[in-house]
C-alpha cells in the first residue's frame, strides 16, 4: 500500500509543481491567497467570456492561469480550471485538446480519490486488528466456560456416584434387618413352645423395639436422601446461572463484532463505488461492438480483476486505421488489495495510449516497466502484478493483433476454435529482469469471428459432483457450443453454468471475467 501511495505523491507533485517563472514572482511578494484571487477572478472572468460568446476568449483566459493554479496548491482550483477548459474545447471542436485537458483532470481526480481510499483502507486495517483481538477474546471465554462445565460435570458425576453408593447400603442394610427380624421370629417362636407366658410378653417387647428401629432407620435414610438432593438441585441451579452469564457475555461480544463487520463492509462497499466509476462504462463497450458481452463477477464486492478498451480514432483524429484496443486484466489478489493494483494498471493503460503507443506487444512492453518503476520492484520485495491479454482489432485491415501476459486469447471462426496463448511471464511482479519482451500475434478475419477474452477466475473455480475445478478445456467447449447464440443469452448461459457448477457447498474462490466479441 506505501508503494501505490508513492506513485499517487508523484502524480500529486508533478501536477501542482510550480514553474521557474512562478517561483521568481512569488519571490518579489505576490502570496498564495493573492494567486487564489488571480485565480477565481479568472475562472469568473471566462465563465462570463463563455455566456456571452467568447468561447475561445475564455479559452485563453484559463490557459494563461493554468501554472498560477498549480501554484496555488489548491486542487479544487486546478480541476475546476481543467474541467472548464475542457467544457470550451470541446464546444468549440477542439478535440485534441479537449483530450488533452480531459487526461489532467482525470489524473487530480484519480490522485484524489487514491488518497481517500488509502485513508479508508488504514481505517479498515486498524477495524480488523481490533476485530481480530475480540474474537480472540470470545474464544478465550468460551473455552473458560467450557473448562468450567466440565468441572461442574464431574463434580456432579461423583455425586451421583455417592448416592447410587449410599442406596446400596440402605438396601443392605434393610435386608440385613429383615433377615434379623425373621431369625428372632423363629427364636421366639421357639421360646414361645418351651416357655408360658412370660415368655410371649418378652417376644411382644423385643418386636416393637425391631420395629421401632426399622422406622428409625428408614427415617433416617429419607432425610439424608432429601438432603443430598437438595444439594444436588442446588448445585445444578448454581451451574445453569453461570452458564446464562457466560452466554450473555457471548451474545454481547458477537453484537460488537457484527457491528464492526458492517462498519468494515460499508467502507468496502464505498470502494467498490469508486472502482465502478473508473471501470468504462460496458454501454460504450456495447456501442463499440452490436454484439458483446462482459461477464463480470468480483469475489469480494471490489475486485482484483478489471477491463479496459479504448478506440484510437477517437484518441487521434488523424488515425484512419479505425483500431479498437480491448483488455482483460486479472491483478494479484483481490478484494481491497486488487482492487488497489487494478486502478494501477488502467490508469496506466490510459497514459500508454495518450503517448500513441498502438501495438499489442509493445503495451505490455510499457505496462511491465511502469507497474515495475511504480511499485519500485527495482528497489524492494514487492511481488504485485497482473496477467493480461490484450487484442487490438483493426477493422480497415480486418486483422486481431494478440499479445498476452500469461492470460490467452480464443477465436472462433467458421466453427473452428483457435487457442492463442499468452506469454508465460506476468506483467510486473516477481522476476529477475526489469525489461520484458512479449509475442505479437496476428489473425486475420472475413465474415462472422467471435473472440473471447478471461481471467483464471472461471476456469478455477471449484465444483461439480466431485469438487474440481472447472478447467479451461471445459470453458473452450462451452464457448464453442454456444458462440452462435446472442450475446446477452451467452453471458447468461455462462453465468448459470458456473453458480450452478460452483453450487450451494462451494464458494467463489476468485474474480470472475469473461469478454465476448463478435467481429465482422
Amino acid at each position: 500500500m506505501r508503494n501505490i501511495g508513492s506513485f499517487i505523491f508523484l502524480i500529486t507533485l508533478f501536477l501542482f509543481q510550480p514553474v521557474e517563472g512562478a517561483d521568481k514572482k512569488s519571490s518579489s511578494g505576490t502570496g498564495v491567497e493573492d494567486k487564489r484571487s488571480i485565480v477565481i477572478k479568472a475562472i469568473e472572468t471566462a465563465e462570463l467570456h463563455d455566456k456571452s460568446g467568447k468561447t475561445k476568449k475564455a479559452i485563453t483566459e484559463l490557459e494563461k492561469i493554468i501554472e498560477t493554479a498549480k501554484i496555488c496548491g489548491d486542487e479544487k482550483l486546478l480541476a475546476k480550471t481543467y474541467e472548464l477548459l475542457v467544457k470550451f474545447n470541446h464546444k468549440t471542436g477542439a478535440r485534441k485538446k479537449e483530450e488533452e485537458y480531459t487526461y489532467w483532470l482525470n489524473l487530480i481526480k484519480t490522485a484524489a480519490e487514491k488518497k481517500q481510499l488509502e485513508k479508508q483502507s488504514r481505517k479498515d486495517e486498524l477495524e480488523m486488528s481490533k476485530l481480530r483481538e475480540q474474537t480472540l477474546n470470545a474464544e478465550w471465554i468460551k473455552e473458560q466456560t467450557e473448562e468450567e462445565l466440565n468441572r461442574q460435570t464431574d463434580s456432579l458425576r461423583k455425586t451421583k456416584d455417592s448416592l447410587d453408593l449410599l442406596d446400596l447400603k440402605n438396601k443392605e442394610h434393610l435386608a440385613q434387618i429383615d433377615l434379623l427380624k425373621k431369625e428372632k421370629e423363629i427364636e421366639d417362636l421357639k421360646i414361645k413352645e418351651q416357655e408360658s407366658r412370660l415368655k410371649n410378653q418378652e417376644l411382644e417387647i423385643k418386636e416393637k423395639d425391631a420395629r421401632h428401629r426399622f422406622i428409625t432407620a428408614i427415617i433416617a435414610s429419607l432425610i439424608l436422601g432429601i438432603i443430598t438432593l437438595s444439594v444436588l438441585a442446588y448445585v445444578i441451579y448454581k451451574n445453569l446461572r453461570q452458564k446464562r452469564q457466560y452466554s450473555d457475555q457471548i451474545e454481547k461480544q458477537l453484537g460488537v463484532i457484527k457491528h464492526q463487520h458492517d462498519n468494515i463492509t460499508n467502507s468496502i462497499n464505498y470502494a467498490q463505488k469508486i472502482q465502478n466509476a473508473m471501470l468504462p462504462n460496458e454501454s460504450n463497450y456495447q456501442h463499440l461492438f452490436d454484439d458483446s458481452f462482459i461477464l463480470f463477477k468480483p469475489k469480494d464486492i471490489v475486485s482484483g480483476d478489471f477491463y479496459w478498451f479504448f478506440n484510437v480514432s477517437d484518441g487521434d483524429e488523424r488515425n484512419e486505421d479505425n483500431k479498437v484496443i480491448v483488455v482483460a486484466a486479472d491483478c494479484t489478489g483481490h478484494g481491497v488489495p486488487g482492487a488497489l493494483m487494478s486502478m494501477v494498471g488502467y490508469n496506466l493503460l490510459n497514459m500508454i495510449v495518450y503517448n500513441k503507443i498502438y501495438e499489442p506487444h509493445l503495451i505490455l512492453t510499457e505496462l511491465n516497466k511502469n507497474v515495475r518503476s511504480a511499485l519500485q520492484q527495482d528497489k524492494n520485495d514487492n511481488k504485485d502484478g497482473m496477467d493480461m491479454a490484450l487484442c487490438v482489432i483493426n477493422r480497415k485491415d480486418k486483422t486481431i493483433e494478440f499479445a498476452g501476459a500469461k492470460n490467452p486469447l480464443i477465436v472462433i471462426k467458421n466453427g473452428e476454435l483457435e487457442h492463442l496463448k499468452g506469454d508465460k511471464h506476468p506483467i510486473g511482479g516477481s522476476q529477475g529482469q526489469a525489461h520484458r519482451d512479449f509475442t505479437k500475434h496476428i489473425v486475420s478475419y472475413d465474415g462472422d469471428t467471435h473472440i473471447y477474452l478471461f481471467s483464471d477466475g472461471y476456469e478455477d473455480q471449484f465444483g461439480g459432483p466431485e469438487s474440481k475445478k472447472f478447467m479451461v478445456k471445459n470453458l473452450k467447449d462451452l464457448l464453442l457450443k454456444i458462440h452462435r447464440e446472442p450475446f446477452n443469452k451467452q453471458k447468461d448461459i455462462l453465468n448459470k453454468t458456473i453458480e450452478d457448477w460452483k453450487g450451494t457447498k462451494e464458494k467463489q474462490i476468485d474474480d470472475i471475467l469473461v469478454m465476448g466479441i463478435k467481429v465482422n
